[in-house]
């Protein structure tokens, strides 16, 4: 995974997977993306099929050229035989929360880099154990669905400075909270090597997308 070294990154969570939403992402500077199979969806809605039903549209999503990571499922759902074909797609990385992932999931990652969602109530020690056991990146979900699109909290400041003082692993933030793009230099500052910027606040429609994303990319850059 390529992610800026002087700056926060900015990722971007597609609600849907369409080439559109990936462009508009792309034209607002998003420094990658992130797509979906095998799983609901919680904050969009949107229920993504497997890879066989989802294929042609994740092959015109990653010829966009942006970086691209897919998670790969949900509980149950999660096919080592399907990542071993994905790999051969050109995903940047898989994404899976540990509670879902198989046993398995780190050796079937192969050449990508295996990302590992902790849950909201998941800390340093479990971010420890899974770099331990070859997460090469970390996802932090900080919230609890019923508590989505409300404002960061010191809460999660100091939950995200320890688990990424705890790993030597970058630590990607979800925008399940309602951030805001000044938020980020908070996040930054508590050890975040990444935003992913999702439904919560890019919304759904791609007339409007790109707009929503590039307040986040300029307060990156600042």
């Amino acid at each position: 995974m390529l992610l800026p070294e002087s700056r926060l990154a900015v990722l971007v969570s597609l609600p849907r997977n369409e080439t559109a939403l990936a462009q508009a992402a792309s034209r607002a500077g998003a420094d990658g993306l992130k797509v979906h199979t095998n799983v609901r969806h919680r904050a969009s809605g949107t229920a993504f099929g497997p890879l066989a039903a989802e294929r042609e549209r994740l092959r015109d999503i990653l010829a966009v050229g942006v970086p691209t990571g897919l998670v790969v499922g949900a509980a149950g759902s999660v096919s080592l035989a399907e990542m071993a074909e994905a790999r051969e797609m050109g995903f940047d990385y898989f994404d899976v929360y540990a509670a879902d992932a198989p046993a398995g999931y780190v050796e079937a990652c192969g050449p990508v880099t295996p990302m590992v969602a902790l849950g909201p109530g998941d800390g340093p020690s479990q971010a420890r154990a899974l770099a331990r056991r070859g997460s090469r990146a970390l996802e932090l979900s900080t919230l609890e669905p019923e508590r989505y699109g409300t404002p960061l909290t010191l809460a999660t400041l100091a939950r995200l400075e320890a688990v990424a003082s705890a790993v030597d692993i970058p630590v990607i933030v979800p925008s399940q909270h309602a951030l805001l793009p000044d938020d980020l230099a908070l996040l930054q500052e508590a050890g975040a090597a990444a935003v992913l910027l999702g439904a919560v606040v890019t919304g759904a429609d791609a007339a409007e997308f790109g707009t929503r994303i590039a307040p986040y990319v300029a307060a990156a850059a600042r």
